[in-house]
Formats: structure tokens, C-alpha cells, sequence
């Protein structure tokens, strides 16, 4: 999801650019996610999303993790001759954790699709946002970002098959309505290999990643304040998404959930009585006030595990204000407990 976008219901983060849901399809079960097609663009959807993390390593141990998502909003589904007409604004956001040298980057950037700056096609997987690009097929796919303090060029291969959240790709979000859901498949295990820079160092780097794709015409119900995501990739072989949608009196929204992946990349669905995720230790944001949990232990009985989760960095908080209008933490995070291995987690409406 971010997530979500949960990467999640990336609604929340940009609900004021939306146009009336209602000229949108809405999210309903039953209906089969049809691949490749489910890669691409998808027109009859208000907000979706491309979602990539991943954990990074050079030659001689250096890490860094990255964040690289992609989000298309439509305004109006309306047919223009002009190349000024809109019918969406296309968002990207960019960061890397450079865990040795204790620094986060980022970078967020929306555009309104003119002249082909950004956009994405409904025939393919590509989507782009000025200098930020997504291609490929479901057997490899490229990214590639740049500014001014780093950039990163990688290929991505997938190691396991699609795997669908929820009610086979049909995941839904509030106690409020089922309306309130998304289309959620991921990769979560892609081999990674490729060109990272920090400043005027550059690395040669290989890694493993995780991929997300929502779609959804909805944003976050009334009584709901925000979530937090957990993507485990673990030294066993398996792979762990979880997350919980935060209600604004402090309770969990029981569609909270969450998906175990084996080693053999069957996978099973896991209901929010099936897991535990409790905070372990807290830290306030010096650049806007909020309190974000930054420890947490992470328990599932029915696969033994009993998790500890900590960032690799405490500050790993996106101030995105100028794109999706919001901030939120996203980082890079080391796994201990019974398992070990990294995790990338997903802080939004704190």
C-alpha cells in the first residue's frame, strides 16, 4: 500500500485535487484483476498508484534504502483536442536513506501531463513524472529518478509470482462502507541491480525490492485518521505485509490486515486478530511537531514469530506539502527477533 498508497487509500493524501467520485468506477469484490492489463494505467479509477521500496547494498557493505512511487489523480475523465486540457495531475516522490552516512533525501514533484512531461499508458507499464520513469513488462521492469543530491537508475526481476491482498486483489479499507477499498497486488521479492549516486559518489548496487499497484476511487472514511504499513521482506524467505487504519478515537479499524508470502511464493491472507503490532518507542519530528512511533515489535503465533522492527535512521519524514499536500515518514528499517531481515514502514496522518 505506499503505500496503501500503502502503500493504502492514497485518497487521504489527495483528496483536495479530486474531481466528484461519482464519474469514477468504484472498487468492488468479485471482480478479477486481468494481468498484464492491471499494470497499466487504468482510466475508470480516480487514484492509483505504483509503489516501489527497497533495501540497496554496494560492493563492500555500504546500505541505503529507497522510495520511489508514482501517483496518478484523475480530475475529469473529459476528451481534449488541446494539449493544455487536464484530466489528472501525475505525482512522484523520491527518497534514499543512506544508512552509513546517517543522511535522508528527498524529492516530490507533481505536473499536470502537458506535452508529454508526465503521464502513463494504458496499453503498457510506463509511467513518468518528469525525469522520474517506471517501465517495463511483469517479468522486469526500470526505474530511474534524478536531482540534484542523488539519483538512481535500477532493473527490478521478480523472484516470486503476483500476489493478491486481500480477497484476491480485492482489499477493503473501513467498517464504514465496503466502497472504501482498493485493488492491491504486489511483488514482494524483486532482485535488484543497478546505479545509485549520492552528491558525486556514485555506487554499483544490488539489493532486493517490493512492488505495489492500487487503484481505488474512494478516499478514507469519517471516523478514519491515518495508517501504518509494514512491508517484511525476512532472511527465511518470507515476506510479511501488514498494516493498520488508525480510527480517529485511537482504535484499529477492524479491516486492518495483512499477507504472509512463503519461500515457494503461495501466500496466505491474514485477519488484524491474527497479528499484534505494538510500539515500542516514539520520536517528535524537529521539522513539523508530529510524534511518530519508531520502534515496534511485531508478533504473528500461527508463523511463530515474535519481530522487532527499528529504522535505520530516526528521521525518515517525506514534507511533501507541495504535491500530495501532506508529510509523512517512510523508511528504511532492520528486522530482529527469531527472523531477521529489513522492512520498509509507512507512518501517514500522525
Amino acid at each position: 500500500m505506499k503505500r496503501l498508497l500503502p502503500v493504502f487509500c492514497v485518497l487521504f493524501l489527495v483528496w483536495p485535487y479530486t474531481a466528484f467520485p461519482q464519474e469514477y468506477q468504484d472498487v468492488t469484490p468479485g471482480r478479477p484483476l486481468k494481468f498484464p492489463d492491471a499494470f497499466h494505467f487504468q482510466r475508470d479509477y480516480q487514484v492509483q498508484w505504483w509503489y516501489l521500496t527497497g533495501h540497496l547494498f554496494e560492493g563492500k557493505g555500504r546500505e541505503f534504502g529507497f522510495e520511489l512511487t508514482f501517483f496518478v489523480v484523475g480530475v475529469q475523465k473529459r476528451d481534449y483536442r488541446s494539449e493544455f486540457g487536464t484530466n489528472a495531475i501525475y505525482i512522484s516522490h523520491f527518497a534514499v536513506t543512506d544508512a552509513a552516512g546517517k543522511k535522508f533525501y528527498y524529492t516530490d514533484n507533481a505536473d499536470a501531463g502537458a506535452f508529454d512531461v508526465s503521464g502513463a499508458s494504458d496499453t503498457a507499464l510506463r509511467v513518468w513524472v518528469g525525469d522520474a520513469l517506471l517501465k517495463g513488462t511483469m517479468e522486469e521492469m526500470h526505474i530511474k529518478a534524478s536531482d540534484r543530491d542523488k539519483s538512481l537508475e535500477l532493473t527490478l526481476v521478480p523472484t516470486k509470482p503476483v500476489v493478491l491482498h486481500g480477497e484476491s486483489g480485492f482489499s477493503r479499507k473501513s467498517e464504514e462502507s465496503p466502497l472504501i477499498a482498493s485493488y492491491y497486488f504486489s511483488y514482494t521479492s524483486m532482485e535488484t541491480k543497478g546505479v545509485l549516486r549520492i552528491g558525486s559518489t556514485t555506487f554499483q548496487v544490488t539489493g532486493k525490492s517490493w512492488f505495489d499497484r492500487e487503484l481505488s476511487s474512494r478516499g478514507l472514511g469519517k471516523s478514519q485518521t491515518g495508517w501504518d504499513w509494514f512491508a517484511l521482506q525476512l532472511d527465511d524467505g518470507r515476506e510479511i505485509m501488514l498494516y493498520l487504519i488508525r480510527n480517529k478515537d485511537g482504535s484499529i479499524d477492524r479491516y486492518s490486515s495483512g499477507t504472509v508470502v512463503y519461500k515457494s511464493g503461495s501466500y496466505r491472507h491474514l485477519p488484524v486478530d491474527d497479528f499484534s503490532i505494538t510500539v515500542l518507542d516514539r520520536y517528535t519530528s524537529k521539522k513539523t511537531g508530529a510524534r511518530y512511533p519508531s520502534q515496534w515489535e511485531v508478533k504473528i503465533p500461527s508463523e511463530g514469530l515474535t519481530l522487532k522492527i527499528t529504522p535505520l535512521l530516526q528521521d525518515q519524514e517525506i514534507l511533501a506539502t507541495a504535491t500530495t499536500r501532506n508529510y509523512y515518514w517512510e523508511g528504511a528499517c532492520a528486522v530482529e527477533g527469531n527472523v531477521r531481515g529489513r522492512a520498509y514502514v509507512e507512518l501517514v496522518g500522525y
